[in-house]
């Protein structure tokens, strides 16, 4: 049995540095030398990239997805953990999930993180790192879509955020419910740009986008997925050119539905042709659409392929 350690960074790799600040300075076999030996004696490492995961676009995320699947179905590893930064862990964590779909009935991808650096002595990435590696060598990890393994809990890809700035128990799910990943090509889009709706925005943003080269829009609404009406000529002019747009809530729990009518409100959103993300926030329902539009960039396929992930 042989797992695979794909290492990108973060703070679990990360020391102070003379100069001040923390920066990644540890490699994936350096961190392996933090847990014991009973751990890693079948361990197999992998430096994808060596930085702060706040910097990840999408096809540094699809890298490190179609690495973890492709480990699976080759045969290379009967399982694979994957070292990442909590800032954006859990978009690469839910696009990983998206793209391995039933590899993972071959066996674990679990990610993992810290919450403080390698030269802190309370350091929290020694133990997330040994318990990912015992989760990523279980049975009862394989088939259940791509994991984070952090702070003694296990959370699923599609429920997990993360929910404070500096606690080493930020990372919380919400809503968790059986629901189907829908097929997916491998290919994914990476032109998908992301809107904070407020009061006074200048509706023009969203015509700057699509000049931008923009193929999909994700909306972040209030409450129940309403925009500011400002917006509105912007979408019709975005769906009327055929690029999707996918309103999503600001709200930490509960879906966007078509409550209310009005300029922006979701009931006339959904009129136009606006796309609900259910219950993900404006970061995951990028990952979605971005995954969505590479299957398929039909308006009617990405309606239908999120209509399957509900």
């Amino acid at each position: 049995m042989t797992v695979l350690l794909l290492a990108t960074g973060g703070t679990i790799a990360s020391r102070l540095q003379p100069g001040g600040g923390v920066a990644v300075a540890l490699t994936g076999a350096e961190l392996l030398e933090s847990v014991s030996a009973v751990y890693t004696s079948d361990v197999e490492t992998l430096d994808i990239t060596h930085g702060p995961s706040w910097n990840f676009d999408i096809e540094t995320m699809t890298d490190v997805a179609t690495q973890a699947r492709d480990a699976l179905v080759s045969g290379r590893a009967s399982g694979v953990v994957v070292t990442h930064g909590t800032d954006t862990v859990e978009e690469t964590l839910w696009l990983t999930d998206l793209l391995a779909s039933r590899a993972t009935e071959r066996g674990p991808i679990v990610f993992t993180a810290s919450m403080k650096n390698a030269g802190e002595p309370d350091g929290d990435g020694p133990s997330n790192l040994r318990d990912a590696l015992a989760l990523a060598h279980s049975t009862e990890a394989v088939g259940r879509g791509a994991l984070l393994c952090v702070n003694g809990e296990i959370h699923e890809a599609r429920w997990v955020t993360k929910t404070d700035s500096q606690r080493v128990d930020t990372f919380q799910s919400f809503g968790a419910h059986p629901f189907t990943r829908p097929p997916t090509t491998g290919s994914v889009e990476s032109e998908v740009a992301v809107i904070r709706s407020y009061g006074g925005i200048d509706g023009e943003i969203v015509d700057w986008h699509l000049s931008r080269g923009a193929h999909g829009l994700v909306i972040e609404g209030t409450g129940a997925g309403n925009v500011a009406g400002a917006l509105l000529p912007g979408i019709e002019r975005a769906i009327a050119s055929e690029v999707p747009v996918v309103v999503a809530t600001r709200c930490l729990t509960g879906e966007v539905g078509p409550i209310y009518g009005g300029p922006g409100g979701g009931h006339t959103l959904a009129r136009m042709g606006v796309i609900g993300a259910h219950e993900l926030n404006a970061s995951k329902a990028r990952i979605a659409l971005a995954v969505a539009l590479g299957n398929d960039p039909s308006m009617d396929a990405v309606r239908a392929w999120f209509e399957v992930l509900a």
